[in-house]
């Protein structure tokens, strides 16, 4: 692996490690710790939106890192490889995406000043989509992780590169 190629390499893994590390521990964690000291669950929403909002940015910044990585990759990896990373790509681009799309319909059913729900009918299916999408986005993220990390093994007879 060249330097350049091990540099983007490095920077993309932190990058993704950054944006679903922190997803994971914030659904995985967070979320359930603040339910459990919390009285009014539905007030911890009003800190999701802060926080998830934030992810979503450094979700911009990891997907530009990650294509840096596929297209500096792209020579030394086999057919089904590229196409599982750039499909996998392509599946969190759009779902991040839709994830900017979602908060939008969010807030729009929400009165961030005076932190409350204006139309719990039309939250709790826009909320159910973003859980939906999240999950989509969570597991093309770790299908393209796998495909980047093994991708650096050494080949084996039966893989020409190390793709």
């Amino acid at each position: 692996m060249n330097n350049l190629r091990q540099t983007i390499h490095v920077l993309s893994v932190l990058a993704w490690a950054l944006w679903m590390g922190g997803f994971t521990f914030f659904t995985s964690v967070s979320l359930r710790v603040a339910h459990k000291v919390l009285s009014e669950t539905k007030e911890f929403g009003f800190v999701t939106a802060g926080v998830t909002d934030r992810l979503n940015v450094i979700g911009v910044i990891a997907l530009l890192l990650l294509l840096a990585h596929l297209v500096a990759h792209w020579q030394v990896l086999v057919r089904w490889r590229r196409f599982l990373l750039g499909f996998t790509w392509v599946i969190l681009a759009v779902t991040l995406a839709l994830m900017f799309n979602i908060h939008n319909a969010i807030d729009a059913v929400l009165n961030l000043q005076q932190r409350v729900v204006v139309d719990y009918d039309a939250f709790e299916p826009v909320h159910r989509h973003y859980k939906q999408v999240a999950t989509a986005q969570w597991l093309a993220a770790v299908i393209h992780l796998t495909m980047m990390l093994t991708a650096s093994r050494p080949a084996s007879s039966g893989d020409q590169h190390a793709g």
